[in-house]
């Protein structure tokens, strides 16, 4: 049997019966994914990797509380939570055009931009990115969660209403409110 072709789920289980390489499998096909979720949700690099890190020691010791859900969603809870405790102590400045923590060299709007795009592009691309990405910060949290999950996570409007415990049509309506105030943000500040 392939573990790169096999189920969240059917990893779970396997790892549950001693099969280390399962969990390398699951680990590794979330971590692009979590990790850009992370930074972007802390601004700090540093602070991702530790919460990053404190998200995966979870799911190795619950585990067997897994059921038969949606694994990305309940990762995505984990993290969600980990993320609320961290800000509850640190309360950290957001900030996009320095560079996100000690070990991070490069600011978060350039790790955003487009490759291949030429000279110009990349800076029309830089400079779009970095107007999204500071009136993000300025959204209701409500909106500003599900924006970010939707677009540094990846996450399927199913997957963000369990991580928040709301509906999909809730998450869409968060999502198409944040869209509409950026879409007027941007035609501000364009005009």
């Amino acid at each position: 049997m392939q573990l790169n072709e096999t189920s969240d789920a059917e990893l779970i289980a396997l790892y549950l019966r001693g099969n280390a390489q399962a969990f390398n499998i699951l680990e590794l096909r979330y971590r692009r994914q979590l990790f850009a979720w992370l930074v972007s949700a802390l601004s700090n690099r540093a602070d991702a990797e530790d919460i990053y890190q404190d998200v995966w020691f979870k799911v190795v010791s619950k585990a067997e509380l897994f059921r038969n859900v949606s694994f990305k969603a309940w990762l995505w809870t984990i993290a969600r939570n980990r993320v609320i405790d961290f800000r509850r102590k640190h309360r950290p400045d957001l900030t996009l055009d320095q560079p996100s923590g000690a070990a991070e060299k490069t600011p978060l709007v350039d790790r955003l931009s487009v490759p291949g795009s030429g000279p110009a592009g990349q800076l029309e691309t830089r400079d779009l990115i970095l107007k999204v990405m500071q009136f993000a910060e300025k959204l209701p949290s409500g909106q500003r969660e599900v924006f970010l999950m939707r677009v540094e996570g990846h996450l399927s409007f199913k997957e963000i209403a369990d991580v928040l415990g709301i509906s999909i049509n809730t998450a869409l309506g968060r999502m198409r409110d944040a869209m509409t105030k950026i879409r007027s943000h941007l035609t501000e500040v364009t005009q």
